[in-house]
C-alpha cells in the first residue's frame, strides 16, 4: 500500500472486517457508531485494491496497533452522544436532568449561539425588521464576521445608529437576552420554513377566466374600472384573457384584420413551433404571394432564439387586442356556442 496516499477510515475499516471470521465480523459492526456503518458496509463490496494483497492488511494492522497502544487526543462530545454515556452511567432520568443543565448554562453563556446554524443571509434578513437598538444589542453577543454582514446591509445611518448604541450598551440581565434570543429564534424558523411565494399573475389569470365567462358589458366595466387605477394590470389581464393558441379560434374577418397590422417578418418568427391548428388558420388567411414570402422569411431565419419567436407573437398579440378595445374583434367566450 502506497503511504503516500492516505486511504479513508472507512476502507481500512473494511479491510480489517474483512479479516476476520463472519462471527467476529457481526460483533465489531454491532459495536460501531450507526452514522458510519453504512460507509463501512459500502467500503467492504468495494475495497481499495492496495488493501488487497498481504503487505496492504499489514500496514491496516501496524496502524490499529500504533493507536490501540499510543496516548490518543479527545474530541468533544455530540448531545446524543453525551445523553448515550450518562444514561449508561446514572440511567436515563439523571441523564435528561444533568443534559437539560448543560443545555440552560450554554443558554446563558451563548445566548444567540443558535445563530451559528442559520445561513447568514437568513439572519441578516430577520434583523432587518428589529430595531437599532434590539440589532446592537444581538451583534455585541454574535461573532464579528456576521456582525460584518448585519452592517454591510444596513443603510449608513442605521448602520451608524447601531454600531453608537453597541459602544455604550448596558448588558442587560440574562431574562431580557432570553427573551430577545428566543423571539430572534422564531421569527428566523418562520422565514426559513416561509409559506410558498405567492405568484402575482395567478390571481390576474383568475380575473381574466372569470371576465372570459362575463358579458360584454361586465368585461369592459370591470377593465376600465381597473385600467383607471393601474393600466399595467389591466394590460396584463387582457394578455390572460387571449393567447397565443386562441388564434386558431379566430374567425376569417378578424384574422385577416389581425394579419394586416403586422409584417411578414413578424409572422415567419411567431410561426416557429407553432401548434399547427393556429398556424393552419393564419397560412389560411394570407394571400398565396404573403404565404409564400412568409415561408421564405422562415427557411432564411433558420433556427431562431426563443426569446425572438416570444418578441414576434408579442406583436401580433398587439394586434389582437387593439382590435378588442376598438370593438372590432371580439374573441369567441368560454362556454359560448358556436354556429355556422
Amino acid at each position: 500500500m502506497n503511504n503516500d496516499q492516505e486511504l479513508p477510515g472507512a476502507q481500512k475499516v473494511a479491510a480489517f472486517l474483512l479479516s476476520l471470521s463472519s462471527e467476529e465480523q457481526a460483533e465489531v459492526l454491532k459495536r460501531l457508531d450507526q452514522r458510519v456503518v453504512t460507509e463501512v458496509a459500502s467500503a467492504m463490496t468495494d475495497l481499495d485494491e492496495s488493501l488487497v494483497p498481504s503487505e496492504g492488511l499489514e500496514v491496516v494492522y501496524h496502524e490499529l496497533g500504533v493507536r490501540l497502544n499510543s496516548r490518543v487526543g479527545v474530541v468533544s462530545q455530540h448531545d446524543d452522544d453525551l445523553h448515550t454515556i450518562l444514561a449508561g452511567s446514572f440511567g436515563k432520568d439523571e441523564a435528561d436532568r444533568v443534559l437539560a443543565e448543560i443545555l440552560e448554562r450554554r443558554r446563558n453563556e451563548r445566548p444567540f449561539g443558535f445563530l451559528e446554524n442559520y445561513l447568514v443571509d437568513d439572519v441578516v434578513r430577520a434583523l432587518r425588521q428589529e430595531s437599532p437598538g434590539v440589532v446592537a444589542l444581538i451583534l455585541a453577543h454574535a461573532p464579528p464576521a456576521l456582525s460584518a454582514e448585519v452592517l454591510g446591509d444596513c443603510e449608513s445611518a442605521r448602520g451608524l445608529d447601531i454600531v453608537r448604541r453597541m459602544t455604550s450598551i448596558v448588558p442587560p440581565g440574562i431574562e431580557t437576552l432570553t427573551t430577545v434570543a428566543k423571539s430572534l429564534a422564531e421569527r428566523l424558523q418562520i422565514l426559513v420554513e416561509g409559506p410558498p411565494s405567492h405568484d402575482p399573475s395567478t390571481s390576474l389569470k383568475s380575473i381574466a377566466e372569470m371576465l372570459n365567462f362575463s358579458n360584454p358589458d361586465v368585461e369592459k366595466s370591470v377593465l376600465e374600472g381597473i385600467e383607471a387605477e393601474d393600466e399595467s394590470v389591466a394590460s396584463d389581464i387582457r394578455e390572460f384573457m387571449f393567447v397565443w393558441e386562441d388564434l386558431a379560434t379566430v374567425d376569417k374577418r378578424a384574422m385577416q384584420k389581425i394579419l394586416a397590422s403586422v409584417d411578414t417578418r413578424t409572422v415567419a418568427y411567431a410561426l416557429k413551433a407553432c401548434p399547427l391548428n393556429v398556424e393552419e388558420n393564419i397560412l389560411g388567411n394570407l394571400s398565396s404571394r404573403v404565404r409564400e414570402m412568409v415561408a421564405d422569411e422562415r427557411e432564411l431565419a433558420g433556427a431562431v432564439p426563443l426569446s425572438e419567436v416570444e418578441e414576434a407573437r408579442t406583436e401580433v398579440l398587439k394586434g389582437v387586442r387593439a382590435l378588442m378595445e376598438s370593438g372590432e374583434f371580439r374573441p369567441a367566450r368560454a362556454g359560448e356556442e358556436l354556429v355556422n
